[in-house]
């Protein structure tokens, strides 16, 4: 066998290598400490590890390295099957990660097919190299090989093309919708607003990617355009890295300062406010209105709303939209409780000040560790 081809090295594959070297790293950021705690990050994680071994795979491909590790033939096909589901269930968490449940489901395509490369694992190195020489060399000589003869019985991986597209393709849509129904249904704030259009640039790019695939398979009867891929998905990998450095604080002008360092607020005045605060949450309960906003509360007690926001802060420890969740979720608490209340759960939470089903029911779970119905199920137990 050939083990000398000479290295193809040019600026694609210099490209794919960064991409995939800045991928295996995002995806290590999001996979641990803190970070994983939140679903979003784990999948989107799970995500980026995918598509660097893919990349991986192509780049050694690609740059006709693969001579020298030849048993790698086909090794990332099975993560293939990971990029359509951890997008969906990234885009899902990111909207309410409460919907999350019972995802392993979504994982049983991976592993079957990852079962079922085993059969193609246990093959002659001969085998191997005529397969990558049918991929990306088809013009060379195959060698002499005898097969073991059960390499692809059910012939999926004559059709894994087929198979990612239809996998990503599907998943595609199934967040587009989740994430057109959920923007349809909820009143936005401006954080929801900036978090759903970066959504979209996400979907848009996954899009792009889906569309240069079935372009690329479709214009090469080889694998010979997978580096064409592979730059697209480089291109999603440097979107993520890009939000990542932009939302950092270590980019941020004036955030190593203390936050409320030139306040000329003393203590007992911060004392005062919180009087007036509490007194106005728990009689008025200002926070049933699902438009309450700092400035209103501001205005009721007579308190700029700097001054506000920094008691708020210092004195009870929570931000301005954790206090009104705090004081909603109690509410909500008693209305759950009230053996003569014919309210709905959706309802309790519009009647306490959410403007959405889900936002409700991920506040309540956050104060709680129980969802609404939980709640009260286990109250009347």
């Amino acid at each position: 066998m050939v083990q000398d081809f000479p290295l193809n090295i040019d600026i694609f594959a210099l490209f794919i290598f960064l991409g995939t070297v800045q991928g295996i790293f995002l995806s290590l950021f999001f996979l641990s400490g803190n970070n994983r705690r939140v679903k979003a990050n784990v999948y989107l994680g799970l995500l980026l590890l995918a598509a660097s071994i893919i990349s991986f795979d192509i780049l050694i491909s690609y740059t006709n390295f693969m001579f020298h590790v030849i048993y790698l033939v086909d090794a990332s096909e099975p993560f293939n099957f990971l990029i359509g589901p951890t997008f969906f269930l990234y885009i899902a968490a990111k909207l309410d990660e409460t919907r999350i449940k019972k995802v392993y489901y979504h994982f049983i395509p991976f592993f079957i097919y990852l079962a079922y490369s085993v059969l193609f694992l246990v093959q002659s190195a001969e085998s191997k190299y005529n397969s990558y020489l049918d991929q990306y060399h088809p013009e060379m000589q195959f060698v002499p090989v005898t097969t073991l003869g059960f390499e692809d019985p059910l012939y999926l991986k004559s059709v894994v093309n087929e198979l990612t597209v239809l996998s990503i393709a599907v998943y595609l849509v199934f967040a587009v919708i989740i994430l057109y129904r959920t923007s349809r249904v909820e009143k936005h704030n401006e954080k929801r607003k900036k978090l759903f259009s970066l959504l979209w640039i996400d979907v848009s790019l996954m899009a792009f990617i889906l569309a240069v695939l079935i372009f690329v398979k479709l214009s090469f009867t080889h694998d010979l355009g997978d580096y064409m891929i592979i730059t697209a998905v480089t291109v999603f990998i440097y979107s993520i890295s890009f939000k990542v450095v932009r939302e950092s604080i270590f980019f941020h002008k004036g955030n190593f300062e203390p936050k409320y360092s030139k306040s000329v607020l003393d203590e007992e005045s911060k004392s005062r406010i919180v009087e007036k605060i509490t007194a106005c949450m728990e009689n008025d309960k200002p926070f049933l209105n699902n438009s309450f906003s700092m400035q209103d509360l501001a205005k009721k007690i007579a308190v700029s709303p700097n001054y506000l926001s920094q008691v708020i802060n210092e004195k009870l420890q929570l931000s301005f939209t954790e206090m009104v969740s705090k004081y909603r979720i109690e509410e909500a608490k008693k209305i759950l409780l009230d053996p003569y209340s014919n309210d709905t759960v959706e309802g309790v939470g519009y009647s306490v000040g959410y403007s959405s089903k889900s936002t409700f029911h991920s506040a309540f779970k956050k104060f709680t560790g129980q969802t609404p119905a939980e709640y009260k199920a286990s109250a009347n137990n």
